[in-house]
């Protein structure tokens, strides 16, 4: 028996296994940076937010679209000749296809919305942070519209999978999934190069600053698969002709939701690059923690704008102005802060004209407090 059902030739060639392969790939990828941006929110920074929230529903969604995907390849999808086609398998074949539908658009909006929100971290009250909800408003009346038309393509809707329904009209797929896709291209731009001004305004090092910029420019590798999308749009002509537009669909949505992760997982590379930093104190015999207060956009919660680490905050400036040695019965604990002249001011959303009895919006001193027990 060959990979499709139903087929004469056992030995029909098809993409099936690649387009398999390639969804439950992704899919797992994207799992994992899913997973671990949930455990640097909730249990690192304890400040799991609605984008946070986003995020895993819109992993369900992409996880849904690749499930029905390659279920969809067992009844036909990725033969590369039509003629291979059982006629017996297009019912199923076309009903897949219908239900794919509203698990991709979403999913590609969910990524959207979902760096969309995280931005409001950082952009203060203004005509940017109203531009940005403009944005989100726009983005989800689109991909709403867009899924309205996609699930509503023919009258009755049963007419896109079952063939014996002759009343009936649909709308021409080809101009309309080419307008769509054109459409998203320009969300997708507007989505990514929207923090470059606030970013490129960052008082921070170059070093840093040029890897913020690309962790948010690799997003325009989804405008690429976009345009590509585009082009195996336009050779629709069979039903089996969307296997390529399956197949770079499943890329996108993945890739956006692991464009959407990375940057929040910032403080778990921290993490483990001070514990290969304090490695040999802790072979010693002596435990080393390290709180780093640097990140508004990592550390602080959507809803009530407040840094979660705020009890770490006001320790750091004691341990400014004095050392504090306790000993208790249980043991003797060392706790010393270190500020550093160089890289200890980072402003982030900063203000210069502001005056200078009032603090800035943002973090504007970074802290690093060693908490030491021999």
């Amino acid at each position: 028996m060959g990979w499709t059902f139903n087929t004469k030739d056992p030995n029909a060639r098809t993409a099936g296994p690649l387009i398999t392969g390639v969804a439950c790939a992704l899919t797992f990828i994207s799992l994992v940076t899913v997973c671990l941006r949930t455990y640097v929110r909730a249990a690192m920074v304890k400040a799991f937010g609605i984008d946070d929230f986003i995020i895993v529903v819109t992993w369900i969604c992409a996880a849904g679209f690749a499930i029905v995907s390659i279920a969809q390849t067992r009844w036909g999808l990725g033969l590369y000749h039509i003629n291979d086609l059982p006629e017996e398998n297009i019912h199923n074949f076309g009903l897949l296809q219908y239900m794919g539908a509203p698990f991709y658009i979403t999913s590609i909006l969910g990524f959207k919305i979902t760096l969309l929100v995280s931005y409001l971290r950082f952009i203060p009250k203004g005509l940017y942070r109203r531009t940005t909800i403009g944005v989100i408003v726009a983005c989800v009346l689109f991909h709403l519209s867009f899924l309205l038309v996609q699930i509503n393509l023919c009258q009755p809707a049963s007419k896109q999978w079952d063939r014996t329904i002759t009343d009936g009209s649909c709308l021409p797929g080809v101009p309309f999934y080419t307008a769509m896709a054109s459409i998203t291209i320009v969300f997708d731009v507007i989505v990514m190069l929207l923090p470059f001004p606030m970013l490129l305004k960052l008082q921070m090092k170059t070093r840093k600053k040029i890897v913020l910029l690309g962790l948010f420019g690799l997003g325009l590798f989804i405008t690429i698969i976009q345009i590509i999308r585009i082009q195996t749009v336009k050779r629709l002509s069979n039903y089996i002709d969307s296997a390529p537009l399956i197949l770079w669909s499943a890329v996108e949505n993945n890739l956006g939701i692991t464009v959407a992760n990375v940057p929040t997982l910032a403080p778990l590379v921290k993490y483990y690059n001070e514990r290969s930093r304090y490695g040999s104190r802790g072979r010693s015999g002596r435990t080393g923690y390290t709180v780093d207060v640097e990140s508004r956009h990592t550390m602080q919660t959507w809803k009530s704008g407040r840094t979660p680490m705020s009890r770490v905050s006001r320790l750091s400036r004691v341990l400014e102005s004095r050392s504090v040695h306790e000993v208790a019965n249980a043991g003797s604990f060392e706790t010393r802060a270190v500020s550093r002249a160089n890289d200890s001011t980072e402003s982030i959303m900063g203000n210069s004209d502001r005056a200078n009895d009032s603090p800035p919006p943002g973090i504007v001193k970074k802290v690093e407090v060693l908490v030491t027990r021999s």
